[in-house]
């Protein structure tokens, strides 16, 4: 049984995640989701129901645990994030760039990191923080931000990495954390974000 471990995560990463394992399942291959968050509880249902997977749903504590079987073929639906209402008061990171400000690259690469390090202290979490270009560098293997992102992340913080931008630079095999997507994504989120904050 293939189990697509999304707790911790808010939406639309749990139906992401959800896409992604159904995606890479073989036919007829048993599958269970598991999810800690109530909304992409109700998130991940509609979205099942309409690819037609018909899952069947418990709840074990805080969990809820959706069982289903792939079939041989996959209904069509609407991306996933379109299953999640985005609060208007929320906001998202957007980092696209290893460094804060515009002058001395040094200082610049010591302000983000500060920023980055400083984020896990906030009193309001972002719902995420989208690295592109050479913000995709903060989340690699071996750097403090890495740990950091690591740690908003295990707080149900998005992290979302550009895979252009991964595959330019790349450092995909580098990536310490954080789901690759694409720009489709990453502009669903600032357009649909309550305030976007460029550090």
């Amino acid at each position: 049984m293939k189990t697509i471990d999304t707790r911790g995560h808010l939406c639309p990463a749990p139906l992401i995640m959800a896409k992604k394992g159904i995606q890479e399942a073989a036919s007829g291959e048993a599958i269970e989701i598991l999810t800690d968050n109530d909304t992409a509880c109700q998130n991940l249902q509609n979205y099942l129901t309409e690819l037609k997977l018909n899952p069947q749903v418990r709840t074990e504590g805080n969990v809820h645990i959706f069982s289903l079987t792939t079939p041989e073929t996959i209904a069509s639906a609407p991306s996933p994030e379109s299953y999640c209402a985005t609060p208007a008061n929320d906001y998202v990171v957007a980092i696209k760039s290893d460094a804060m400000g515009i002058g001395d690259d040094d200082l610049g690469h010591l302000l983000m990191r500060a920023f980055i390090n400083s984020l896990n202290a906030a009193d309001k979490l972002p719902t995420a923080i989208l690295l592109y270009n050479s913000g995709v560098k903060v989340a690699l293997k071996d750097t403090d931000t890495a740990l950091s992102l690591q740690e908003l992340e295990d707080k149900g913080v998005a992290i979302i990495a550009c895979g252009t931008c991964v595959e330019y630079f790349g450092v995909k095999e580098s990536l310490a954390v954080g789901m690759i997507s694409n720009m489709y994504t990453i502009t669903k989120y600032l357009s649909e974000a309550g305030h976007v904050v460029y550090p």
